[in-house]
């Protein structure tokens, strides 16, 4: 019997490290057969895609074959972060490791992102990823190329409308009596409607406006309002004499107007002078179809569209390529977090828009006297960071201190045996190599400001500088390194300084001690320069206090950036009154309430507890950990049951610390440096983002990539402006708009514009979208982005 197939695509994100000058190779191999190769020649990660047409409704075994390991000394290593097929992600370790190196101690394991030896990564995919709807019985095709004399034009409604009943007014826009699109007006003010179309060139053509939801609700008319129709810029007004307006409800013709007061159908009849590729106003040419392209790449089979003019005139020639993707749909939530953050309400928010969680860990050192993190004599900082990631932890609190920046020479503190790539660095060069690696595995790390002057513990006077490092010093140097990792998006925030405390004031308005007053300088200083990052701020009194934020809440120039970040510590470094309660632990939650749980309970801010910690050798000690995990974690009575709402993330914290010299309270790692302490471990392990965020689904996403070719390099820096547009496709729901700039220097022609896909369990067919370009003003390009919807 025939079996139902389905064009299918599979994304390996991967990279690769070689010391000899090879890159990584690997095959894609899906139920035993080879569907593609490719050499992971980037040290970042990036995507590599390929398509089959496999089995529809059938579950597939797909492996990632890593094939020419060397036998040499020299590294040659693959690192596989994720796959995608049809929109769905799956993570190495949800797959199965086989070891095919003579040396293997097993022949299969866990699955696990670095490949160091020649071996296969193998997935199990079930059935449901490659569903095929009945009817129709396969999965929707590319938009078709146009047939030769053809090109692609954009046709643009600029209507308004009358809202009635709460729905606005509804049409279609027909070619030559076939739909290419509808709209929906809802508001006065009017409002541009794109549609992309092949249509013969040199011909002339009939566009159709179809008003057809026309009712009077409540008293209230609902009418449409169509000023012009446009194609590729060259606009008609409604009251042409090319216009006409035949009302459906009566069957008659009324001629030219903007007012459609009843289901009415406006025709423009537009000679072939408006659709003429050679007069360069066509937007572009045949849509990519999912073909063998890593993702950021130029589709196979882009279209262009061409501007007119030279690089030598006014006008820039360009061609800009229309590209296709997958609707990602909903995705199994990993506790991935995607790009720069931000906040909304007591939210930490992703690029992808995803309410994300930041559950980390300490790791100290940089404050002094080595200045860089602690550990590195005991063990690779890749392993650190790799241990950290398989504990389940999204984020590294980074320690520093101004003296850091007072020699460039790392004095001790490193085995160069174990960190041979750290010989030879700079202070800021070795955590240029650790803010590198733990962006490669996905970690995100968060810079802290831990003392002015080099040493262990707070500033010993409490408060943000010292004579020898003053507020002037500490700002310069925070600049430093916000223009450092500036467009690094593995470094998501700023902690501005560590536990203020002793003679450290809240919004007093003292120039010495107002802390409040210091943030705010301090941080708005730092967005003068990387306007990307959060903005952790601290409260007094070795920050276990935020009270003052009711009265004096701190206020950035860059908004929806701020998360106040608290610290708390069990017995094991001080028996607070709190923890000596008649009532303890429930007594906890109303305790921290009033310090600074009201600010995430009240909506003010986010809260990242950015300390807390203890040897938890003690049962109480236990008791107190528990509590606040379940506390950050929504529970506010400590009954069992998060009173948080649905798709609301608690709050987020790093636990202090990772390496075991902290004399208070020792560290996650015990004396050997590699191994953890189940104790610790079992306390914090029940507030990870990572085992609170696994079970449900969030909104996949991906990058339509467009690139933008000039024809000629220019002789002067030119600037080509663009912004998307809607069709079918709606901004904010299934992708997110995006506007700017491309300057091309002299000898440049080509650049990328990136727009993120979001997507959603919808079936809602091919949806379009487009990108517009221009220059001084004037439209110069279009190209249109389609996204195929697997479900359909």
């Amino acid at each position: 019997m025939s079996t139902t197939t389905m064009s299918s695509r599979i994304v390996v994100n991967a990279y690769g490290q070689s010391q000899d000058g090879v890159a990584p190779n690997f095959k894609l191999l899906v139920d035993g057969q080879e569907i593609g190769t490719a050499d992971a020649d980037s040290a970042t990660s990036k995507a590599y895609g390929f398509t089959a047409d496999l089995a529809a409704n059938t579950a597939h075994r797909i492996q990632v074959v890593f094939d020419n390991d060397t036998v040499n000394s020299a590294n040659r290593d693959l690192y596989v972060q994720s796959i995608e097929v049809n929109g769905h992600r799956l993570v190495p370790t949800d797959a199965i490791y086989e070891r095919h190196d003579d040396a293997a101690p097993a022949p299969t394991q866990a699955g696990q992102e670095g490949m160091w030896w020649d071996g296969a990564l193998t997935f199990g995919t079930p059935a449901d990823y490659y569903a095929v709807a009945t009817t129709p019985a396969a999965a929707p095709a590319a938009p078709a190329a146009p047939a030769a004399g053809t090109a692609q034009n954009v046709i643009t409604v600029n209507a308004a409308a009358n809202a009635a009943g709460g729905e606005g007014a509804h049409f279609t826009v027909l070619v030559d009596g076939k739909q290419i699109g509808e709209g929906t007006a809802t508001s006065t003010d009017a409002k541009d409607f794109s549609f992309a179309t092949s249509l013969t060139q040199g011909a002339a053509h009939s566009v159709q406006v179809k008003y057809d939801n026309d009712a009077i609700v409540d008293g209230a008319d609902r009418n449409l309002y169509v000023h012009s129709v446009a194609v590729d810029g060259k606009s008609v007004a409604a009251t042409d004499a090319a216009m006409s307006v035949h009302r459906d409800d009566t069957g008659t013709d009324i001629g030219a107007t903007t007012d459609l007061y009843w289901n009415a159908t406006l025709t423009a009849r537009l000679d072939a002078g408006h659709f003429d590729a050679s007069t360069g106003n066509s937007g572009g040419g045949t849509p990519d179809t999912p073909a063998d392209t890593p993702a950021g790449g130029t589709p196979d089979n882009a279209g262009s569209g061409t501007s007119g003019g030279s690089t030598g005139g006014s006008t820039p020639a360009v061609t800009v390529g229309n590209i296709t993707v997958s609707d990602p749909g909903m995705v199994q939530s990993s506790g991935s977090i995607n790009g720069f953050l931000h906040t909304e309400g007591n939210q930490i928010v992703d690029e992808s828009g995803n309410n994300v969680r930041l559950t980390g860990v300490n790791w100290f050192g940089g404050e002094g006297y080595n200045y860089v993190p602690s550990g590195l004599w005991a063990d690779s900082y890749q392993n650190h960071v790799d241990s950290m990631k398989e504990l389940g932890f999204n984020v590294i609190r980074l320690t520093w201190s101004d003296d850091m920046f007072e020699s460039d020479a790392v004095t001790n503190g490193i085995d160069y045996s174990k960190n041979p790539d750290l010989k030879g660095l700079t202070r800021l060069e070795v955590y240029d190599k650790v803010i590198d690696y733990a962006g490669k595995t996905g970690m995100k790390v968060i810079l802290d400001h831990h003392r002015n002057d080099g040493g262990a513990g707070t500033n010993e006077h409490g408060l943000w500088y010292t004579d020898k490092n003053p507020e002037s010093t500490v700002i310069d140097h925070w600049q430093t390194l916000a223009k450092r990792y500036a467009g690094n998006d593995a470094v998501i925030g700023a902690d501005l300084h560590n536990e203020p405390s002793v003679s450290a004031t809240w919004g007093d308005g003292n120039q010495a001690t107002d802390w409040a007053a210091a943030a705010e300088r301090i941080g708005n200083a730092i967005q003068s320069v990387n306007k990307d990052w959060l903005m952790l701020v601290e409260g007094t009194e070795w920050s276990s206090t935020l009270a003052g934020v009711k009265d004096n809440p701190v206020e950035f120039d860059v908004p929806n950036k701020l998360v106040y970040s608290p610290h708390a510590y069990g017995q094991s470094v001080f028996d607070f009154s709190w923890l000596q309660d008649a009532n303890f632990p429930n007594n906890l939650p109303a305790q921290y309430d009033s310090m600074w749980g009201y600010i995430y309970k009240n909506n003010i801010a986010p809260v990242l507890l950015g300390e807390f910690g203890g040897h938890m050798t003690s049962s109480a000690e236990q008791s107190w950990g528990n509590a606040l995990i379940k506390y950050m974690n929504g529970d506010w009575n400590l009954d069992g049951t998060s009173d948080i709402a649905a798709g609301q993330q608690g709050m987020s914290w790093t636990y202090w610390a990772w390496t075991p010299e902290s004399g208070d309270v020792g560290g996650l790692l015990q004396d050997d440096y590699k191994t953890v302490d189940p104790t610790k471990m079992n306390v914090i392990k029940a507030g990870l983002a990572a085992g609170s965020g696994s079970s449900g689904t969030v909104a996949g996403s991906d990058q339509a990539v467009f690139t933008v070719q000039l024809a000629n390099a220019v002789t002067t820096a030119t600037t080509i402006d663009y912004a998307t547009a809607d069709g079918t496709a709606k901004a904010g729901s299934d992708y997110a708009a995006a506007s700017g700039s491309l300057t091309f220097q002299p000898g440049e022609t080509s650049k990328t514009v990136s727009v993120h896909i979001t997507g959603d369990g919808a079936t809602e067919g091919t949806e379009t979208f487009l990108l517009h370009l221009s220059h001084d003003n004037t439209q110069i390009g279009t190209a249109t982005g389609t996204i195929l919807d697997l479900a359909a």
